[in-house]
């Protein structure tokens, strides 16, 4: 079978990306400007040029792959014509026609990628991915009888990590070529998209997210848009009360807010318990507040911190309305739901939110994630944070194209 692409077809950097000759090839860029699917066609042509040594794709976690790669290679072999078999189990593309196979990796274990040797390898976003992915990786391409053997990378920064310590170079260590990718370069992407992610992101978040720049979003305050302004007295009023809720046996948090205006949100008191249990904090939260809905840790879902039932169960018995999400949403969407609103000025909170206050001001971050150095901290700006994210999330729009965008292979 013979297998052809028209790289005129290709956005300007996703030809550049592909006209590399370096042996590690990367593209750095911001969402959206098609970094995923220059990835998966080069893997395709991979698997044809190697075959039948498989190609190895690998996206940081598996529930990742089946939302990106999977979606992007086998969207391509469905526009193409092309047949081929997914094994679901195996996490393996088969394409018949030149017996070609793509194994599609996770990078959640790098030790788990240890093994034959291969031809060429690829990496869907490397800098959410541990170091120890970079080395096993290179290990493997070693496989004499490849036609082609190379990496590449392509992926948006999120941080100032191992990934951009490969993009530097400084010791000429590798053989890299570099391209760097803006989602307003994408001229398939429609309009509405650009613009919400401009509204989405502060100036940093849109250096890195938008214009593919390292930028190092995971230093300093978490809560950077928090000050002593936004602490004032509102009136509850009629406005229908809400909790977010931490579960911690030593720092059992709740935290009461109300909706207000467009989109407004204020948080008017909190209740912090040591040593407790769910079983009091629901006693507590109904005597002050009644039958109001709570937005909890999603894990209280499985958890059992109190007796036999869940802490889902106990506050749902107590007459409470529980929304949460089916797992825990990512560390950053959180707190960019959080960030988002105070930028915005439409987060304020009352001198009462002792807790939450601190919080705001003291949590940070550390090695990427944030600081758990002091015990005392973040509980409140968590049992905040989950009910942020649920009602307000920074949720992106879909990548939707102007018109159908077909890549023949």
């Amino acid at each position: 079978m013979l297998f052809a692409i028209n790289k005129e077809r290709m956005l300007p950097h996703q030809r550049a990306f592909w006209e590399l000759p370096n042996f590690i090839k990367l593209m750095i860029g911001g969402f959206g400007s098609g970094k995923t699917r220059i990835g998966a066609l080069r893997s395709i042509r991979n698997s044809y040029l190697n075959s039948p040594i498989p190609h190895l794709y690998v996206s940081p976690t598996y529930k990742q792959a089946r939302r990106t790669i999977v979606v992007s290679i086998g969207g391509l072999l469905d526009a193409s014509g092309i047949h081929y078999y997914y094994n679901k189990t195996n996490h393996e593309f088969y394409i018949p026609g030149w017996k070609g196979t793509i194994w599609i990796g996770s990078g959640e274990d790098p030790n788990s990628l240890k093994g034959p040797n291969l031809a060429s390898a690829g990496i869907d976003e490397p800098f959410l991915i541990d170091e120890d992915i970079l080395p096993v990786i290179l290990s493997r391409l070693r496989c004499k009888e490849a036609k082609v053997t190379e990496l590449f990378l392509t992926g948006t920064p999120e941080e100032l990590n191992w990934g951009y310590e490969l993009a530097q170079n400084i010791d000429d260590k590798y053989d890299i070529g570099i391209v760097t990718a803006k989602t307003s370069a994408n001229y398939h992407l429609a309009p509405h998209f650009l613009a919400m992610l401009e509204k989405a992101f502060d100036e940093n978040q849109r250096a890195a997210y938008m214009d593919g720049q390292f930028v190092n979003l995971t230093a300093g305050r978490v809560y950077k848009y928090f000050d002593r302004h936004l602490v004032l007295e509102l009136c509850v009023g009629q406005n229908t009360v809400k909790a977010g809720i931490d579960f911690n046996v030593d720092h059992l948090t709740a935290e009461l807010f109300m909706e207000y205006g467009d989109g407004g949100v204020h948080f008017f008191d909190e209740i912090h318990l040591v040593n407790a249990t769910t079983y009091e904090l629901a006693d507590l939260l109904h005597e002050r507040y009644p039958a109001i809905t709570v937005f909890p840790d999603p894990a209280g879902r499985a958890r059992k911190s109190s007796a036999d039932a869940t802490d889902f169960t106990i506050l749902r018995d107590k007459g409470f309305t529980v929304e949460a999400r089916q797992a825990h949403p990512p560390v950053r969407s959180r707190v960019n739901a959080v960030n988002k609103l105070l930028r915005e000025g439409k987060l304020t909170c009352s001198a009462a939110c002792k807790h939450l206050i601190k919080d705001f001001e003291q949590v940070t971050w550390k090695n990427g994630d944030i600081s758990k150095s002091n015990e005392a901290l973040t509980h409140a700006s968590d049992a905040a944070g989950y009910a942020i994210e649920k009602l307000y999330p920074v949720r992106l729009p879909e990548r939707t194209y102007k018109q159908p965008e077909h890549w023949r292979v």
